[in-house]
């Protein structure tokens, strides 16, 4: 037995059952990995999508800055003493 045996305590009499159901719930999480990965093409799309829409993103807090600069200055003057 090796010393990462012993320290993960797998000389307990049911270190073996432990293991299979660890290598089934790993075998089970890769598969559903598996399946919500997308393909490349997906993969590309997703990217290119979530550009597009920080692009837009980017053109509408332009179009505020834009709005908000030809307002001019609409503060408010306050006097302190």
């Amino acid at each position: 037995m090796t010393e990462s045996q012993q320290i993960a305590g797998e000389s307990a009499p049911g270190a073996a059952h432990i293991d299979a159901i660890c290598d089934c719930i790993r075998k089970g999480l890769e598969t559903i990995s598996d399946a919500l990965t997308p393909p490349e093409a997906a993969g590309k799309h997703f990217r290119e999508s979530r550009i597009e829409f920080l692009r837009g993103i980017r053109e509408f807090i332009d179009h505020r800055i834009d709005h908000l600069s030809r307002r001019g200055n609409e503060g408010t003057r306050i006097t302190v003493e």
